[in-house]
């Protein structure tokens, strides 16, 4: 059997690995990533050809297989590919002939890849213009090799062949073909064939007689002429012209992974069009990617914000530097029309343009940016995929960091996380067992996983079950404890976005901040009941999204658990503001229930409460400070409610009902207004109570309050008051509630207020707010 001169380097893809056989099989296992390229993630040293017709058995790459979970090392012969994939039964001479021609263009790939690799150390890379052709050809028809693409790519009934379907029809028809497969496999034999340089002949034919707009019109908005034999050129010509070529590295100590997908992979949007990288990994150390050149740095200031939306952004590769060998000081090309596809496309293939070259700065990325490149490449993996890499150890630093940003990709994850410490539990610090206390964490020796987070040490364990709590909120607590000592990572990131919007909301529909913001008041408890924690987590994740805040409400566990350490973190800041908390606490009847037993009891709150109360209530004999009994509650209401997280019954009872009053007259305040009420603002949010008031306009108020609940609210029934401390209490509660209440309503059900108010207050000279006149005045 005859081999192409690069034989050694790559050019193999018509046999596999084991050893040569007289005559050709007639089933062949086709690839569709290329050996040499999975050579590099070798789990052995890399081994001459005679050594690999050896060993063929004992060597391969890792392989993980996503739909079975399976982790184990395969044969490169028996991966990233399928059987027959290129066979052409047409062909009856030789079947394989198509492989036999990807083979010889590996070959040349090959060659250029592995000078690309001995250029590193140097940082940049010089190739000639035929070397640079060779390597865009095999780059294309890599991608366009991808067993995905040949059952769809000219399938005349897919959803998106819908415009080119007349052309795919009588081109078929034309060339006695029978079925998308095959017409696959004639544009695959003609990219093979055809030259660079007279692919891009082809294409510049149709440039010059339909443009370069009307092309792009008949992709995107009408029909391919039947006649137009040529037109794939034109893609392999949108890929060539439209995209520059740049070299990327992997930070020290990091690596790429490989997936099904990552021999073309297609990333981010420009203008809304999908397409604004194509991702080639070549080896653990580097990749090819293609990016659009209208990000290219010199047109980066003319884009609109938001014209790119890519995970790759902050990477700016430098494109290649021409250095024209006919020219002045070899910096541009003379008498080139480089308005015209076909001047170019002659220039580009003639002798002159063959000694053209081309300097390529590799770019080394950062590890934050290498980061983000394999976690691209992980959001791409499928169900039915697979995934690849050189070691272990960096495989799992790898999902490690991956797993808190890519909360979809955690079913793909968690699994592989589990497989990878398996077997490097030799070579990694025990994990803390199930029965390890969960503060044992905070001190884990975490060493051998190198550049590795706590945290996400804790959520690894989390996920796969190593790490048992006795109820979620335990579990939120200890990763919220751990966030706040560690240094900054994507989950908490997100998580602290969230809080803020929450947070936000909350303190914005408070009008004054009270005494003490931002202190300390309470620390939440680290153990709950299970029963506290499920009520805990059931009100307070749809009450973060009410107040903004996104919550991703999956089932999958880390989605859970984002979302219950967001809460416990919202918690523990909003702890932190008498506003924040009260706000919260008037948020639902049910909230006070719960949010109360999440602290010890005797918070700085409660002693607050108990020590304001008694003093008022001594003060009942003797002449009072107060203007009113709505001056009184007022007072109590600031004191009592707004000082922060509290365990008492009268705090607990105020927010119960203030919380039950604003529900039901919130609802019931949406009805039709006559005038002029219906045409005041419904909402001002700045609006704040006038809250000395005299006596007889409070008794008014509250008796008018009063009777307006007990027909409005069910089930209630006012507090009559009375001698003893506890009659006296419930009075204030009610009326500490009737303040809260109309402190809502006049930021948030203005005109209704103001229409029942005058109602009852009209020509009485009263004044509530302190942005109104006084109701009767002239």
């Amino acid at each position: 059997m005859t081999r192409c001169p690069q034989a050694e380097l790559g050019g193999e893809a018509q046999t596999t690995d084991g050893p040569p056989s007289l005559r050709a099989p007639t089933t062949q296992y086709q690839h569709f990533i290329p050996r040499f390229i999975l050579r590099r993630f070798q789990v052995r040293p890399v081994k001459s050809k005679t050594e690999r017709q050896k060993e063929f058995q004992h060597t391969g790459v890792y392989y993980y297989d996503v739909a079975t979970g399976s982790l184990d090392i395969r044969p490169i012969g028996k991966v990233y590919g399928l059987e027959n994939a290129y066979q052409d039964v047409r062909n009856t001479d030789d079947i394989n002939e198509l492989e036999k021609k990807l083979a010889a263009i590996e070959g040349h790939a090959a060659s250029i890849i592995k000078h690309l690799h001995e250029a590193l150390s140097q940082g940049t890379l010089t190739l000639k213009r035929r070397s640079l052709e060779d390597l865009r050809k095999f780059l294309f028809i890599m991608h366009y090799r991808n067993v995905s693409c040949s059952d769809i790519y000219f399938q005349a009934d897919h959803p998106e062949n819908a415009r080119s379907r007349q052309w795919i029809e009588s081109f078929m028809q034309a060339k006695g073909l029978h079925s998308a497969a095959e017409i696959w496999l004639y544009f695959l034999r003609y990219y093979l064939d055809t030259s660079h340089s007279n692919i891009m002949r082809d294409a510049a034919e149709l440039v010059e007689k339909y443009g370069e707009g009307g092309l792009q019109k008949m992709m995107i908005e009408s029909h391919i002429p039947p006649d137009l034999e040529h037109f794939p050129a034109y893609t392999y010509y949108v890929q060539a012209n439209s995209y520059f070529l740049s070299i990327w590295e992997a930070a020290e100590g990091e690596e790429f992974i490989m997936t099904s997908h990552a021999f073309g992979l297609w990333e981010g949007l420009g203008y809304g069009c999908p397409g604004l990288h194509c991702i080639f990994i070549v080896s653990p150390r580097i990749a090819i990617v293609l990016r659009h050149v209208l990000s290219r740095p010199e047109l980066k200031e003319l884009m609109k914000p938001g014209a790119f939306v890519s995970s790759l952004l902050h990477v700016n590769p430098a494109p290649p530097t021409p250095i024209y060998t006919c020219g002045e000081h070899g910096t541009h090309i003379d008498q080139v029309n480089f308005q015209s596809a076909m001047a170019l496309a002659r220039y580009r293939s003639s002798k002159k343009g063959e000694h053209d070259s081309f300097v390529f700065k590799i770019t080394k990325l950062s590890r934050s940016q290498t980061l983000e490149f394999n976690s691209v490449l992980l959001v791409n993996v499928t169900k039915t995929g697979s995934l690849t890499f050189l070691s272990r150890g960096s495989m799992l630093r790898i999902a490690f960091r991956s797993l808190p940003a890519n909360i979809h990709a955690s079913e793909l994850l968690i699994p592989l996380i589990a497989r990878l410490m398996d077997i490097t539990e030799t070579e990694v610090s025990p994990l803390c067992p199930p029965s390890q206390s969960p503060a044992a964490v905070l001190d884990q020796d975490v060493d051998a996983l190198t550049h590795v987070d706590v945290v996400h040490v804790l959520l690894m364990q989390i996920c796969t079950n190593i790490k048992r709590f006795e109820t979620a909120y335990d579990r939120a607590h200890l990763v919220f404890r751990i966030m706040e000592k560690s240094k900054p990572t994507p989950f908490a990131h997100e998580i602290s976005r969230e809080v803020e919007k929450a947070f936000k909301v909350c303190k914005d529909s408070e009008d004054e901040v009270p005494i003490g913001e931002g202190v300390s008041f309470a620390p939440l408890l680290p153990s709950i009941s299970n029963e506290l924690s499920s009520q805990l987590f059931q009100f307070m994740i749809p009450c973060m999204s009410r107040l903004g805040a996104v919550m991703s409400g999956g089932k999958r566990i880390l989605e859970k658990l984002q979302d219950e350490v967001t809460v416990v973190c919202f918690l523990a800041r909003a702890s932190t503001s008498p506003a924040v908390w009260h706000a919260l606490s008037c948020t639902s009847p049910q909230a006070p229930e719960i949010l109360s037993k999440l602290f010890k009891e005797g918070t700085p709150g409660d002693a607050s409460t108990v020590g304001f109360a008694r003093f008022v209530y001594r003060q009942l004999a003797s002449p009072s400070s107060f203007s009113s009994g709505f001056h009184l509650a007022y007072s109590l209401r600031e004191m009592c409610a707004m000082s922060g997280p509290t365990t008492n019954f009268v705090s607990r009872s105020y927010y119960q009902l203030t919380a039950s009053i604003i529900q039901c007259l919130g609802r019931t305040m949406l009805g039709p207004l006559p005038e002029p009420y219906a045409s005041q603002l419904r909402e001002r949010p700045k609006a704040r109570l006038v809250y000395k008031i005299p006596e007889e306009h409070s008794d008014l108020l509250f008796s008018n309050m009063k009777t307006l609940l007990r027909h409005s609210l069910p089930g209630y029934v006012p507090s009559p008051g009375g001698n003893t401390p506890e009659q006296t209490l419930m009075r204030w509660i009610d009326e500490m509630a009737i303040v809260g209440c109309l402190v809502w309503l006049g930021k948030y059900r203005r005109n209704y207020l103001d229409f029942i108010l005058d109602g009852f207050l009209q020509g009485t000279n009263f004044k509530l707010f302190e942005d109104e006149e006084a109701t009767g005045s002239t």
